[in-house]
């Protein structure tokens, strides 16, 4: 059995707001365009320490993201997401939504809003 549950950007745009949503891209992927109301937790962090899905789930914790609760995670392709919930699962996470269209798929639908950074902003002034 998955660890994550697989969803698409309907599932997303309905959880804008409701449940977390997790950005695990760098932020120089995030800053300049990201789902609405996504918190970036970034996987290149975790995946240098020693312990990446422990490192990958305090970081979770930390922004208050912990094992019970549902949370959407997603990239730039998918795979970054998809090891991201594999860690996650591994630290104890159950209720994972993988957005398998991820960044891709969800700026190709013009309706689909999307954000920016106000750290953007500044380095683009």
């Amino acid at each position: 059995m998955k660890a994550y549950q697989i969803v698409d950007a309907d599932f997303v745009k309905r959880e804008i707001g409701r449940m977390p949503i997790v950005d695990v891209r760098p932020p120089l992927r995030y800053d300049p365009a990201h789902i609405p109301s996504a918190i970036n937790i970034r996987l290149d962090v975790a995946a240098a320490s020693e312990d990446p899905a422990e490192e990958l789930a305090e970081m979770f914790q930390d922004n208050g993201i912990f094992p019970e609760d549902a949370v959407v995670v997603y990239c730039q392709m998918g795979v970054h997401a998809k090891i991201a919930c594999d860690y996650l699962a591994s630290a104890g996470y159950s209720r994972l939504y993988l957005y398998a269209g991820n960044m891709n798929d969800w700026i190709r639908d013009p309706a689909r809003p999307v954000e920016a950074s106000s750290v953007a902003f500044a380095k683009a002034s």
